[in-house]
């Protein structure tokens, strides 16, 4: 396997994991919180508004600078 070939795979494993995540969060609420939540309750911090900030530009680099 290759290094890009191991990259692709990272990255559809993440994505099925969010994926599962957002639709837990809809099929059982009371055990999963809904994405808008988790941003919203990181963006009321300011040291979460700084990781959250961050995290958009790591995954704004690594989506389009590529």
């Amino acid at each position: 396997m290759s290094v890009s070939t191991a990259s692709y795979v990272v990255w559809a494993a993440i994505g099925a994991l969010a994926v599962a995540l957002w639709w837990l969060s809809y099929v059982r609420p009371a055990a999963v919180a809904h994405p808008s939540e988790v941003v919203g309750r990181l963006a009321t911090h300011p040291v979460g508004r700084v990781l959250l900030v961050l995290a958009f530009l790591w995954l704004g680099w690594h989506l389009f600078a590529r």
